[in-house]
């Protein structure tokens, strides 16, 4: 017995509410990317042509961040009784908003995505003039945490100034919505993954012998970095 029923396509029990794993009808039409890393990670393949009004919100050092209307929107799932069990059936509602968000290791977002933030990620599109693949996002409406605060501070309560400062260390990387959401995952990477060339980050917050090369980015240059700030 599965606590999100059975899959209306194979019978199987469902991993997700309307969503099942092994037969998910979105995945086993076998759409591809010809980029097999891509293929691997496909929520959803969201034709370009059915996002419109585009404009571009904002820019970090790995990509830049757009708002756009999903005409399809997002999929939704309808729940209803069937004596003690519980149906999923997915619906769609009207156009949705969604942020689009070029990454090049989104690999990295992803694991992230599925084990620590709660930031939806609907699917992948790609730009059909510039052929750069962007991940579809869920909209954080009040954009950056900065600027949520600085419209806002004055009207929040201590209690919801503390949860928002709850497991946050950026501010600039976190979007606001209903909650806090880490959002630029861009300098994530694995703690022994050793990275040269050019450094990456928010110079102020870098440890000094980072800065000085000589070492890379360590758990002690991370705690360097959350004191400073």
């Amino acid at each position: 017995w599965s606590e999100y029923g059975k899959c209306a396509h194979c019978n199987e029990d469902n991993t997700h509410p309307a969503w099942c794993l092994s037969c998910d009808p979105d995945i086993a039409t076998r759409w591809t990317s010809r980029n097999k890393n891509i293929d691997d990670y496909v929520i959803e393949w969201i034709p370009f042509d059915r996002l419109s009004e585009i404009k571009k919100i904002g820019q970090g050092g790995f990509g830049s961040v757009y708002s756009a209307t999903w005409l399809d929107s997002i999929r939704n799932v309808k729940t209803f009784k069937d004596g003690d069990n519980d149906i999923y059936k997915r619906a769609r509602g009207q156009s949705s908003t969604v942020a689009l968000k070029t990454l090049a290791k989104f690999k990295s977002l992803m694991a992230c995505k599925l084990n620590y933030t709660k930031l939806e990620i609907y699917g992948i599109t790609q730009n059909t003039e510039t052929m750069e693949y962007l991940m579809v996002f869920q909209y954080a409406n009040n954009g950056s945490l900065s600027k949520y605060l600085k419209n806002n501070f004055c009207n929040l309560t201590w209690q919801t100034k503390l949860e928002i400062l709850k497991n946050i260390s950026e501010d600039g990387n976190i979007l606001q919505d209903k909650q806090s959401y880490i959002a630029d995952l861009g300098l994530s990477r694995k703690s022994d993954e050793k990275v040269l060339g050019d450094i990456d980050g928010v110079m102020p917050y870098v440890a000094p012998e980072v800065l000085l090369g000589e070492q890379q980015f360590t758990q002690a240059a991370d705690i360097y970095s959350f004191g400073v700030i």
